[in-house]
């Protein structure tokens, strides 16, 4: 596709989400209220770009930045922040915001190219100038499928595990008032902290998302509960036909009674009968957790990590190789 590519930035959300939207690519983590909220948790910067082709606007592409004299990129412990454009027009967007970070003092950005954005090559990213590292996530089809089939398509030791959760008291519902805000913490940290790293998110994540999915249709959460006592929350994005799986699990204490796999089950569950073609369990985080994912009926779907930067190929390489991001242990 030929023609000019360029950049404008919007402060309206409507026109933001409109492009996502537009996009098969799309997730929770590109929307405008995400970001936002994101960008006043952490402290960064949002640069919302829209991307021009020939004057007429064709996708976006977000920017998380540090805030200070001087910019430096974001580290955000989720995955897909990048551009959302056609195939056609990605190496020269690539190529534009090169020569953007030029003049707006930006000397390096990573960015994502999620697992929809199937249309791009090793070759076209090189081409482009960019440092590109393949990733990968974990996906649930859910298209032509039944509460039967789904159950079915898990392995034997998820659908046992469904069934002794259960026997054992295991409740699965929607949260209520207050326990995102106690509770997410708390399986953030741990799982963290079984990755011998500190959860990167501060003390009140929890109350922050909390107020900020209340009355919203976006954002869904669950609690698992073993004798009325909570034993794990699950936080998901809802917007488009492919939900995001933000963050969640179980606390240790209530290993025993199997909670994990009923309460990603019921987010499985719920995205079916919400009419939801799939669900992105977001990120490969340690071999024992992509078992999990699978064991759930989930399929590995690649995507590229990216260093984007106007500056020599070498320097390039050096901020790749410390990029190592926390990326949310789901």
């Amino acid at each position: 596709m030929s023609g000019t590519v360029r950049f404008t930035s919007t402060d309206d959300p409507a026109v933001w989400d409109d492009l996502v939207a537009r996009h098969p690519g799309a997730t929770g983590f590109h929307d405008w209220d995400w970001l936002t909220v994101q960008a006043d948790v952490f402290g960064w910067r949002f640069d919302p770009l829209v991307v021009l082709h020939d004057d007429d606007p064709v996708g976006v592409f977000p920017l998380l930045s540090t805030t200070g004299r001087t910019r430096r990129p974001a580290m955000p412990p989720f995955p897909y922040v990048g551009p959302l454009v056609p195939a056609a027009v990605l190496g020269e967007t690539l190529r534009a915001f090169r020569r953007w970070q030029v003049r707006h003092g930006v000397l390096a950005a990573h960015v994502d190219l999620g697992p929809g954005i199937t249309d791009v090559s090793a070759s076209t990213l090189a081409a482009a100038g960019v440092e590109a590292t393949p990733d990968r996530t974990y996906v649930v089809d859910l298209a032509d499928t039944t509460p039967e089939l789904l159950l079915a398509g898990m392995k034997r030791g998820a659908r046992q595990a469904v069934t002794t959760a259960s026997r054992k008291g295991v409740v699965v519902r929607p949260s209520l008032p207050g326990e995102l805000t106690t509770h997410l913490p708390m399986v953030l940290e741990e799982s963290y902290s079984s990755r011998g790293v500190p959860s990167p998110y501060p003390a009140d994540i929890g109350a922050r998302l909390e107020r900020w999915a209340q009355g919203r249709d976006d954002v869904r959460s669950f609690s698992a509960t073993v004798a009325d006592e909570v034993a794990g929350v699950i936080v998901a994005l809802t917007r488009h036909p492919v939900v995001t799986g933000w963050a969640g699990g179980t606390l240790r204490a209530f290993r025993t009674s199997n909670p994990s796999t009923a309460l990603f089950h019921e987010l499985l569950r719920s995205s079916l009968e919400q009419g939801h073609t799939a669900v992105d369990l977001v990120g490969h985080v340690d071999e024992g957790i992509s078992r999990f994912k699978t064991s759930l009926g989930a399929t590995e779907r690649p995507f590229w990590n990216l260093v984007v930067s106007p500056l020599p190929p070498q320097v390039r390489s050096a901020a790749l190789a410390v990029r190592g991001r926390l990326r949310t242990p789901v």
